[in-house]
């Protein structure tokens, strides 16, 4: 079985953990879901700067992808 992994949609921000890419479909801002695949679930609470999306990860969240534009920007809390 695949690690689950942390995923945020860029349009709306939901965050979903999964051991798959979730599905496209329901975004609440309408059409699809724009999934980015941040990074293997784990322990290590961060917190984005700009989005404040925070997430348990086992290294630091992939950058690209921030819901409030271009990169995020990862602080361990």
């Amino acid at each position: 079985m695949q690690p689950f992994k942390n995923y945020l949609c860029k349009k709306c921000g939901e965050l979903a953990q999964s051991n798959s890419k979730p599905t496209t479909s329901d975004c609440f801002l309408g059409d699809r879901h724009d999934w980015k695949e941040l990074g293997d679930v784990g322990e290590i609470l961060y917190e984005c700067k700009k989005c404040k999306t925070q997430v348990k990860s086992k290294l630091r969240p992939a950058s690209f992808g921030c819901p409030s534009g271009d990169m995020h920007e990862w602080v361990r809390i």
